[in-house]
């Protein structure tokens, strides 16, 4: 398996403990509007690299991990985002084939999007080694 379907199916596993939908892209209705149950949480875009070492084949990774709320104040997003954190910040994934050496989050941001929903966004960073 490569690398990044590993991550990503890690971080779906973790984040399920969270108690809300996950998904890794949300529904649209035909206008193009979001049609998936609020809230939820989607595992965005895995962005990985090399990170060997001479005697290791590793990789480094950063993954969005974006979330949706339509409550009426930025709170909802926040609790979920601390959730998130909860769950994933320095904590230990389970990885098919790779050693989880670190993840941490790096950032997080909560926007209002033109629907009056909430989006936020928060962005990890982690390192993996390929297990022989």
């Amino acid at each position: 398996m490569s690398a990044e379907t590993v991550i990503q199916g890690a971080l779906f596993s973790a984040l399920s403990g969270v108690g809300l939908s996950v998904v890794d892209s949300a529904q649209q209705n035909r206008d193009g509007s979001d049609a998936s149950a609020f809230p939820y949480v989607e595992v965005g875009f895995v962005t990985i690299g090399a990170f060997d070492t001479a005697g290791e084949t590793g990789f480094d990774y950063v993954a969005r991990i974006h979330t949706r709320s339509r409550s009426a104040s930025m709170k909802e997003a926040k609790l979920i985002q601390g959730q998130i954190y909860d769950r994933l910040h320095r904590g230990a994934l389970t990885l098919v084939g790779y050693l989880h050496v670190l993840i941490q989050r790096e950032r997080s941001e909560i926007i209002r999007a033109s629907d009056g929903s909430f989006h936020g966004v928060c962005e990890y960073r982690g390192l993996i080694e390929k297990q022989p």
